[in-house]
């Protein structure tokens, strides 16, 4: 039975390391071009909150705080925050380094800094993921090769055919199947146009993608060649659950016909019409036939067990130089991608659900922890390619918010009213405020059984039953 403390800390720690990390790395970045342009830095700290221990080294107040959740750093005219020194008359010599007075291409990169430095140490560190070695999802590294179409669904409709390589959805290529579900998932209710490979012949398919309700994430009903037909998990209250299926158990047959394959098992489960059907499974070194009784999901035009098929992984390890380009392959992909969640985000054209929050973040994070230095490097590139991204979108109080206004007054050629500023950075960042705590409970439902099971876990460590 675990220790309280530890089962806290191992949740707590991983996360705030790399929330540390990654905020330090991108306050460092506004920090580092003040100084190159001499604009006066007051502080620079790590972590929040008041000061353990600081020290004063010219004009700059260095130091620590007790919160390590990143660092801040505070200039002389920084239009968004308090500032102890603005209601002292500045000397002639301040007023030349404040922040305002400071030529807009100055202010532009500075405001872009941090995130140019996020995205920066995203390429850096990517490839040593490959040089340690990770597993990776089988989806991460399979061709985006068609095992079977699920009846009746948008690619069937289409005439896509089991054996087709999907070369490209979108106009967009795709070097995996896993590019490809994202690609579908980010696009629900779209016609895209897949580029296909038959043969010898190059086809173009058009598919209009069908939406998932749960996610309110698109999806074509085509499926990977060759998974074996293991349990990743059920799904709370369902057919699989409710007969007894476990995670890690592996489908033998369903209503006495053998399984070998994942996608054999949607074509069985839609003959049962509905009526009971009996699943011989393999747990451990027993085998077991459990009846259950698919439900039909009216949004999905088809019947469904609630079971999440369990992706195998491969490990993956590279010399210098391809883990070199696999890195700077991977941390540009992650980039991309987070430019066109933003862009269809702000467009409407995605939903809220496509993002987490904190405590989205730790979870995954606690996962990744778990599964080695690689996988936490690897979740450390997508978040930081995230954040230094997300930092650029155009809303105060992000720094695409300074930008936006900071180019808006170099086109007027005039400052905006102080007044004003105070107005739009406080009703955004108010804004801001109310759609974290929306995307927090969102995550709290989404990840309930994790922390569920983590809470029990705790309760149990303290004798409570």
């Amino acid at each position: 039975m675990s220790n309280p403390l530890i089962s806290f800390l191992w949740v707590i720690i991983p996360f705030l390391i790399m929330l540390g990390f990654l905020i330090f790395v991108h306050e460092f970045g506004h920090f580092i071009t003040a100084k190159i342009f001499k604009v006066k830095v007051l502080a620079f700290s790590f972590g929040f909150g008041p000061w353990l221990v600081h020290k004063k080294v010219g004009e700059t107040e260095y130091g620590i705080k007790p919160f390590p959740i990143g660092g801040s750093v505070r200039l002389l005219g920084d239009p968004s925050e308090p500032d102890e020194e603005t209601g002292k008359p500045l000397t002639p010599e301040d007023e030349k380094r404040a922040l305002f007075a400071q030529a807009a291409w100055k202010k532009l990169i500075i405001f872009g800094a941090g995130s140019a430095m996020n995205v920066l140490i995203a390429f850096m560190i990517a490839p040593s993921v490959y040089w340690i070695g990770i597993e990776k999802s089988y989806f991460d590294v399979a061709e985006a090769r068609v095992g079977a179409i699920l009846p009746d669904s948008p690619a069937d409709r289409a005439g896509i055919k089991p054996g087709d390589l999907v070369l490209a959805v979108g106009g967009r290529k795709v070097k995996n199947f896993q590019q490809m579900m994202t690609t579908e998932m980010l696009n629900p209710g779209k016609e895209m146009a897949y580029e296909l490979r038959r043969g010898d012949s190059v086809l173009i398919k058009k598919i209009k993608l069908a939406a998932s309700k749960e996610e309110d994430a698109g999806y074509s009903g085509i499926f990977i060649p060759g998974i074996a037909p293991l349990v990743g998990k059920t799904l709370a209250g369902g057919p699989a659950d409710k007969a007894g299926i476990k995670p890690d158990d592996k489908v033998l047959s369903i209503a006495g016909q053998p399984v070998l394959y994942w996608h054999e098992m949607t074509g069985l489960i839609q003959q049962s019409q509905g009526k009971a059907i009996a699943l011989e499974v393999q747990r451990a070194n027993q085998k077991l036939t459990l009846s259950l009784t698919p439900e039909y999901r009216a949004e999905e035009k088809r019947y469904l067990i609630g079971v999440e098929q369990k992706i195998p992984n491969v490990f993956v390890k590279y010399g210098f130089v391809e883990g070199l380009e696999a890195g700077f392959s991977d941390a540009y992909y992650w980039s991309g991608l987070t430019i066109r969640v933003a862009s269809k985000l702000l467009s409407f054209q995605l939903s809220r659900k496509a993002i987490s929050g904190p405590v989205g973040i730790a979870v995954v994070t606690k996962a990744a922890a778990s599964a080695g230095l690689a996988s936490f490097i690897m979740l450390l590139v997508i978040i930081s390619a995230n954040l230094g991204i997300i930092n650029l979108v155009p809303i105060p109080p992000l720094d695409g918010g300074h930008i936006l206004i900071t180019a808006i007054e170099a086109v007027i050629r005039r400052s905006l009213n102080k007044k004003v500023k105070e107005i739009i950075f406080q009703t955004t960042f108010m804004l801001m405020i109310a759609f974290m705590l929306l995307v927090t409970f969102q995550d709290l439902v989404r990840f309930q059984q994790p922390i569920l099971e983590w809470f029990k876990e705790l309760v149990k460590s303290f004798g409570i039953k």
